[in-house]
């Protein structure tokens, strides 16, 4: 027989939270881990598979960067990067940023590279924007043909 569980049996979020975090934690300290959350906003897509936050402690916002040149590239809009997380978090709490070399999960920053990108179709495909007529005329006409051809050795369904 299965014992229903009483209100004793259970921890209430606040009495986790206070297991987690030391004695007299701020509240409002703990809205800067919402830096998680939104660092793919902020930082894009791309560079959050290569970085992301990993630390907090004393105003200080520890990032962890896949690769040199990505850390050079974020070095550059640091000043940036902190301005959007604190208005992302509504306080200003990242007094600064510091970026460390290391390594993340594989599928976070396996970079995409152009074999595993899918082409795209040639039916989607339009020329670049040619003041020449002739040269624009030569483009459309190139592609038409790959495109007839591509069609032609298409297998069928």
């Amino acid at each position: 027989m299965v014992r229903a569980a009483t209100p004793t049996d259970w921890n209430s979020v606040a009495a986790v939270l206070r297991s987690v975090f030391p004695p007299g934690t701020d509240p409002e300290q703990l809205r800067v881990y919402r830096a998680w959350e939104i660092w793919p906003d902020v930082v894009g897509a791309d560079v959050a598979r290569g970085a992301r936050p990993t630390k907090f402690r004393d105003g200080k916002l520890v990032v962890t960067v896949y690769h040199p040149a990505l850390m050079q590239d974020l070095h550059f809009v640091k000043e940036h990067l902190r301005g959007e997380l604190n208005r992302g978090i509504g306080k200003e709490l990242i007094r600064r940023i510091h970026f460390v070399r290391g390594a993340l999960r594989p599928e976070d920053v396996a970079p995409t590279t152009a074999a595993q990108r899918p082409a795209p179709r040639y039916s989607e495909i339009e020329p670049p924007p040619v003041h020449d007529p002739q040269l624009e005329a030569a483009f459309l006409s190139l592609l038409e043909v790959r495109r007839s051809r591509l069609t032609e050795a298409a297998p069928e369904d």
